[in-house]
């Protein structure tokens, strides 16, 4: 309908972490990648038909997304990885203190259907600017430097002689029921 009217908003959201990636979050942010790519490519192409296409990037928000992630997954137990996001989920529940209401979501979507001439991107919350900066403007190493300051990756907390595979834990009221049954001989 809305190539027939020659008018229209598309409103798509996804995450800093469309721009960012993190240590951990690689399928999470290649999502994310994938709908900034979309969003852009159907704002190039809808355009000449009057229709317009903004992105709606959530910073931190104050969700369940993590503690799910967490009680779902399981924990590394063991592995070359373990320290790391153990210090990981540690600082993931501090920056929880930092989080923004949901709210703040609805207000750039709210922002986005009712400005004249939409932007392509609103950022939320507008603090989160200020990283999306940094990363435009840091080189590569520098953010690679930064990365490993903050400990996701410090060689402190890696155990580069690992030998033995990461063991994953996976809660009990995670387990298939098949998980539960004894082997059959």
């Amino acid at each position: 309908r809305m190539l027939e009217r020659k008018s229209g908003r598309i409103i798509n959201v996804s995450s800093v972490g469309g721009r960012i990636t993190l240590p951990y979050f690689g399928v999470y942010n290649s999502t994310k990648y994938a709908v900034e790519s979309l969003s852009d490519a159907l704002r190039y192409e809808l355009r000449p038909f009057g229709i317009d296409v903004s992105l709606i990037e959530p910073g931190v928000i104050r969700t369940n997304f993590e503690a799910t992630a967490v009680a779902n997954l399981g924990t590394v137990q063991h592995g070359a990885y373990a320290a790391s996001l153990g210090k990981y989920e540690k600082m993931s529940k501090m920056a929880d203190r930092f989080a923004s209401n949901p709210i703040v979501i609805a207000k750039a979507i709210s922002r986005a259907v009712r400005a004249r001439r939409p932007a392509a991107r609103y950022v939320a919350p507008r603090s989160t600017n200020f990283i999306l900066f940094f990363r435009a403007v840091a080189p590569t190493r520098m953010w690679d430097w930064t990365m490993r300051k903050i400990g996701f990756l410090s060689p402190k907390l890696l155990d580069l002689d690992a030998t033995k595979p990461a063991e994953i834990v996976v809660p009990q009221s995670r387990r298939s029921q098949s998980d539960l049954r004894a082997p059959a001989n």
